[in-house]
């Protein structure tokens, strides 16, 4: 149950059953297409352009493996085949 002002139930109730909706079902709706929204911004990474480029750099000319990352490529591929 939420709590809120009389204008805003109303306004609540006649935007769900413009939908069809049940104002439970409009609010789930709502709250969670809110909550994808904001987690997806705070989950973004945002980068300088100078680490940008380095990140890019990165990408299209990769070091070599160094021995800590064959290693676990190894033990990926032992744990994989299980």
């Amino acid at each position: 149950m939420i709590r809120t002002a009389p204008q805003d139930k109303v306004l609540i109730e006649k935007a769900a059953d413009h939908l069809g909706l049940t104002v439970s079902s409009f609010m789930l709706q709502n709250s969670l297409r809110a909550a994808r929204k904001e987690l997806s911004e705070v989950e973004r990474t945002s980068l300088t352009e100078r680490d940008a480029h380095v990140f890019f750099a990165a990408l299209t000319n990769p070091p070599a493996p160094n021995e800590a990352l064959k290693k676990a490529f190894k033990d990926y591929a032992k744990q994989s085949r299980k």
